[in-house]
């Protein structure tokens, strides 16, 4: 839900020498439009969607024309570190494409109807409808840099053979995923960024502390 607010204060006049007192007015003057926010467009969902199946496509077409040997890890704590290099590698490769990701133009509405609303030119309402646009516009854009994220990190995964499920294996030889789905797997998790990871290892770090200590 878009909010937006614009407050004021009522001029209050010298009361007369023998008036009797009165209580102090408070600013009664506030206006508030709400709208609604609105999901990711279907199309944002389908670009994504696209994305990610052209990543899929290409690490399937990776493995067909040769299988790639598998990235052997020493310990888990290598397999999360890994996992974060990746990561970083494909937030830097992408973060230079996020300016042509939608946004910028209903960014731009927003702040022309915040001013326009300050200077007394424009009405709560339509800053309520510009926020709510602004907000939906950020639900595709995070929807298509999912989708583009998770698509490079499946490719570069069945390119260097970084398969997580392959690697998490006890058995070197264990193949009950097909190495183009285990690369889809690691791109997903690649693709929801480096927070999650972040969070993964610390809790994994924690689970040994206590077991250590226990």
């Amino acid at each position: 839900m878009a909010v937006v607010r614009r407050t004021g204060t009522i001029p209050q006049q010298a009361p007369a020498k023998d008036a009797a007192p009165q209580q102090i007015q408070t600013p009664a003057d506030a206006e508030t439009a709400a709208v609604p926010t609105m999901p990711a467009h279907l199309w944002a969902f389908g670009v994504g969607l696209a994305l990610v199946g052209g990543g899929l496509l290409a690490a399937w077409v990776i493995w067909s024309n040769g299988q790639v040997n598998t990235f052997r890890a020493t310990s888990e704590g290598s397999i999360f570190a890994g996992l974060v290099v990746v990561t970083a590698a494909v937030e830097r490769v992408l973060e230079p494409f996020t300016r042509w990701m939608p946004g910028r133009v209903a960014q731009h509405r927003y702040d022309w109807a915040m001013a326009a609303m300050e200077n007394g030119a424009g009405t709560t309402a339509a800053a309520a409808k510009a926020k709510a646009d602004l907000e939906q516009a950020k639900a595709d854009k995070g929807i298509i840099a999912w989708g583009l994220a998770t698509g490079v990190a499946t490719i570069m995964s069945a390119s260097g053979g970084f398969y997580l499920l392959h690697m998490l294996a006890e058995n070197p030889q264990w193949d009950a995923v097909p190495v183009w789905i285990d690369s889809l797997i690691t791109g997903l998790i690649v693709g929801s960024g480096t927070k999650p990871l972040h969070d993964v290892i610390s809790r994994v770090q924690q689970t040994k502390e206590k077991a250590q200590l226990s």
